[in-house]
């Protein structure tokens, strides 16, 4: 049977893509957005105050469709959410958007047709009236991602804190600065969103306390306000002095090692880290290329810590009491409100426990072929999972990646082969510790898969290594696809 209706859940950065891509390719497209408005993590409401984007904005753009110039060098929420729609409109794919629409169940069909049943439910605000309906589909692509479900830990007393008058949210839940006007705040998490909301936090609350377990690395947006960090984090530069990339392309360890101790010392320096406590455990060379434990620092965030303004517990919350927390450490904090900056887990609820446990481990690991599909869940897709730095770029090679696997040019391995690379890739990854590889890996493998060059600045090896990655140079893979295949028809 022919794949014509496609159904892809999420309206996020990765869902977006994905539905251009398949309307480009001539599939009938239909969106499923649980919430408001499209975006994902750059909804309105789940969105804190002041948010910008990490990295330059063109990390965030697509291929095709550049970011506006007029915006700054790194966008806020809103300007994103500006752009997602723009190109959604341009592309043809907000009319296939159905928002406030819950996907709850999505099994088989029982007409003894292939494809999918799904089913969305729809709750009028206005009445108050839920409304399931069904929809029929060839193929799905679940595009739901990595950050759809918040990862909150469960602590004793929380209930008792909250009848107390007290407030728990997850960073994603902070979106109005009304919640910490004049009270006392506590923050937990060292990752972007924690630091970001700490260090606007101290303006705006009683008093704001950061607690975290262990600190990382924070990069300034200038290295000695010489050069962006763009030329170290998101070029093949990181990858050429770490020796995540091929040896023929690795320097000398001796030279590794002294750039990355210069590298800390600038850092040093610059943050004035070791004068408020806040110097990593481990080396910057041991976290750079894994699972982004390089962050952008917040602006004035360390500034705030050796003021006071910002207090810091190297500790973890043990348990809620009325109007505060007891720490782990059997200190005693006052707090009014908590957020937590505690990431998120991988969920599929909708899936039945049959599928959603060949694809998700009690490790949080991800068990698919090229984190796309799954050789046992026929007709359906994943795309938003493969994670890294360069989530719009990879979202968008993913998805070109599964028309080319539908369309029947691509070869993949047999099933067996399938489920060995599976288990070979995952049975060696402790998530407990850093695998350090190219951020880069991801993509290439997949445009190699493709049978397309990965490389996009040719023999030009210096451009290759020192220039930060740019999107633009991926916006002819469509074309470099079709003449492939005509060459391949034609032979």
């Amino acid at each position: 049977m022919e794949i014509k209706q496609v159904g892809i859940i999420g309206a996020g950065v990765t869902g977006l893509v994905t539905a251009k891509t398949f309307l480009e390719e001539g599939y009938q497209v239909t969106v499923f957005e649980k919430q408001k408005g499209l975006g994902g993590v750059w909804e309105k409401s789940r969105t804190y105050p002041e948010l910008t984007t990490q990295t330059p904005g063109n990390i965030y753009s697509f291929s095709d469709y550049p970011m506006p110039q007029s915006y700054p060098l790194r966008p806020t929420a809103e300007h994103i959410r500006d752009y997602l729609k723009s190109y959604a409109q341009h592309f043809g794919v907000l009319d296939r958007i159905k928002y406030g629409a819950n996907v709850i169940k999505v099994e088989k069909r029982t007409d003894n047709q292939p494809g999918w049943e799904v089913k969305v439910r729809f709750q009028d605000e206005n009445e108050g009236q839920i409304k399931d309906v069904k929809y029929f589909f060839d193929f799905i692509v679940v595009c739901n991602g990595v950050f759809s479900t918040p990862k909150m830990p469960t602590l004793p007393g929380v209930e008792e804190f909250k009848a107390n008058g007290g407030v728990v949210l997850h960073s994603t839940e902070f979106n109005d600065a009304s919640v910490i006007s004049g009270k006392r705040v506590a923050v937990v998490g060292f990752g972007n969103s924690s630091a970001d909301i700490a260090a606007y936090a101290v303006d705006k609350a009683q008093e704001c306390t950061l607690i975290f377990r262990k600190t990382t690395w924070k990069l300034p947006e200038y290295i000695l306000g010489l050069f962006h960090v763009q030329y170290i984090v998101l070029s093949r530069f990181s990858q050429f002095v770490h020796g995540a990339e091929s040896p023929l392309y690795q320097i000398p360890k001796p030279l590794s090692w002294a750039f990355w101790r210069l590298l800390e010392i600038c850092l040093r320096l610059q943050l004035r880290i070791d004068s408020c406590g806040m110097r990593p455990e481990q080396a910057i060379d041991k976290l750079v290329n894994c699972r982004l434990y390089i962050r952008l620092s917040s602006v004035d965030f360390y500034k705030h810590i050796r003021s006071g303004k910002l207090k810091t517990k190297k500790t973890e919350i043990a348990r809620f009491v009325p109007g505060g927390v007891k720490l782990a450490n059997g200190e005693s904090l006052q707090a009014d409100v908590v957020i937590f900056g505690t990431g998120f887990r991988k969920d599929i609820p909708f899936l039945s426990p049959e599928y959603r446990q060949k694809i998700l481990d009690d490790r949080g690991l991800v068990l698919m072929y090229r984190n796309m599909i799954h050789p046992d869940i026929p007709r359906m897709g994943f795309n938003g999972y493969n994670g890294g730095i360069f989530g719009s770029l990879m979202s968008e090679v993913s998805a070109r990646w599964l028309t080319e696997y539908l369309k029947g040019n691509l070869k993949v391995p047999s099933r067996q082969q399938m489920l060995e690379v599976i288990e070979s890739t995952y049975d060696s990854i402790d998530p407990n510790k850093c695998i350090p590889q190219s951020m880069f890996k991801p993509i290439d493998q997949l445009i190699t898969d493709l049978g397309v060059n990965p490389h996009r600045y040719g023999w030009n090896l210096i451009a290759e290594y020192l220039l930060p990655i740019n999107p633009s140079g991926y916006h002819n893979l469509q074309q470099e696809l079709l003449n492939k295949n005509n060459q391949m028809e034609h032979k």
